[in-house]
């Protein structure tokens, strides 16, 4: 779990950990061969891995081995950093999959550890918590710490997440003591105090990660007013708003339970450049499949603000946000610069491509509405969607359409329960939502949640984590 900063400019006079002294002797040997940092972080999550599970069988062998081979883990952990920094051999990527190896590693090792005090212990320890409880609880403190460091990380840079040291042992080399621990049958204390010492650890890491965001603020936030919405294009979107019938399509949302659907609401030309900005998407597209919930690509407002520019601009319009405040009666306003989900392309290609019943859930403080526009659909795809779900004593009502390339649709997430059908042979469908939210505020906690769900369901680790690795605040 090396989360100590890997530039040496950045560790000043400060002594190095003893541990990345060895390894940097031990890969010396490496800098010129073929075996790259990614090698090296792939053995040592292997070894950790292996170290985990045998901790779940509970045994005084095979927990006594799960140490040793932690502790082998752990200090595989420092030679990938130390063999990137002498051969040249360095990435973003390898950065990531490094901190998602720690991460995975260090939250099963608690989890497993909870399981094999359960195999050969009491089935509850204090106050009657079960130990696999207590496991998870410790591996949740954790996670929410390697999430936390990683944002101020993405804020400060390396040296902001540099751990405290002395004499050449950092905070995290009480890892290196669990052999001890196991050897002298000391696991039951070892995971009480993990479980009440994680979450302990987690909250001062989040009053640090606030502390940090509130003094950055200043520098961060102006990101999302890059995009600058061309004149012509916000007036021709007033012009068509502005024909249509508000009246009848306010009373239409309402009554559908904040569900509505317009079959022609974009200009031709609008429908046309939303077409073309598929084709320039269409490389970057992460394809995803979730068991019996969801199969389909997606890409995300990262790589549309990049490569589709023209859908940002649309998504940031004045006359379209204040046409769907009016038509909704709230004060909706753009979702924050950092969700990937703002607006996204969704691409139905190939034969079984679908998304299962769910609802569109806000993890912010307030509502979160979605617009869906039509963009191309040569499918038998169908938008199913039951209305009323969460009225009660009211009946539910279920519908199915097939929204037209510039068509509308438009719901509070929370409320609507909804699916697209099955893709068949050769058919293709490609449709875009635009995510608003009536307050930004997110806590750091579902700010996690959304984006584990985001990297694994929707655009990929590397969209969505290493967008993030890359935000870096001015040097004062």
């Amino acid at each position: 779990m090396e989360i100590i900063s890997k530039s040496p400019a950045s560790v000043g006079v400060t002594q190095r950990p003893w541990d990345a002294r060895l390894g940097r002797r031990l890969v010396m040997p490496l800098k010129d061969s073929w075996v790259t940092p990614n090698h090296l972080t792939t053995v040592r999550l292997i070894v950790g891995l292996a170290g985990a599970l045998a901790f779940t069988l509970g045994t005084w062998g095979w927990t006594n081995l799960g140490a040793l081979l932690v502790i082998l883990s752990n200090f595989l952990d420092h030679t990938d950093g130390e063999l990137a920094r002498i051969s040249g051999k360095s990435s973003r990527l390898g950065h990531l999959y490094d901190l998602a190896s720690d991460a995975l590693v260090t939250i099963l090792l608690f989890g497993c550890i909870g399981i094999g005090v359960a195999a050969t212990a009491a089935r509850t320890l204090l106050f009657g918590v079960p130990p696999a409880l207590m496991g998870t609880v410790a591996g949740a403190a954790v996670a929410l710490i390697f999430y936390l460091r990683m944002r101020i990380e993405a804020l400060l840079g390396k040296a902001g997440t540099r751990q405290s040291s002395l004499a050449g042992f950092e905070t995290e080399d009480v890892l290196y003591l669990l052999p001890l621990v196991t050897l002298f049958g000391g696991l039951t204390p070892f995971l009480l105090a993990a479980s009440v010492g994680a979450p302990m650890f987690a909250l001062l890491v989040v009053a640090d990660f606030i502390r940090v965001t509130r003094r950055a603020a200043p520098s961060t936030t102006p990101s999302a007013a890059v995009t600058v919405v061309p004149p012509a294009l916000n007036a021709t979107l007033q012009v068509t708003l502005a024909a249509l019938d508000a009246e009848r399509l306010c009373r239409e949302y309402r009554e559908q339970g904040s569900f509505l659907y317009v079959p022609q609401f974009l200009p031709e030309e609008f429908t046309a450049q939303l077409i073309a900005a598929v084709a320039a998407v269409t490389p970057v597209v992460n394809r995803n499949f979730l068991p019996g919930h969801k199969q389909g690509g997606s890409v995300s407002r990262y790589s549309i603000d990049q490569l589709a520019p023209f859908i940002a601009q649309l998504y940031h319009s004045p006359a379209l946000l204040a046409w769907l405040r009016t038509l909704t009666g709230d004060k909706l306003q753009l979702s924050p610069a950092d969700d990937p989900h703002a607006y996204a392309l969704y691409f139905y290609s190939r034969p079984g491509d679908h998304i299962g019943w769910h609802y569109d859930t806000s993890y912010y403080a307030g509502r979160r509405y979605t617009l869906l526009l039509g963009v191309v659909d040569r499918s038998t795809c169908h938008l199913d969607y039951e209305l009323h779900t969460k009225e009660p004593g009211r009946a539910t009502q279920s519908g199915s359409m097939q929204i037209a390339p510039g068509g509308l649709v438009l719901f509070d997430g929370d409320k609507l329960r909804h699916r697209i059908t099955p893709i068949g042979e050769n058919e293709f469908r490609v449709s875009l939502t635009f995510e608003y939210v009536t307050s930004q505020h997110m806590s750091p906690w579902w700010r996690f949640v959304s984006n584990m769900k985001d990297a694994v369901a929707y655009f990929g680790f590397r969209q969505v984590f290493s967008r993030m690795l890359r935000r870096r605040a001015p040097t004062p």
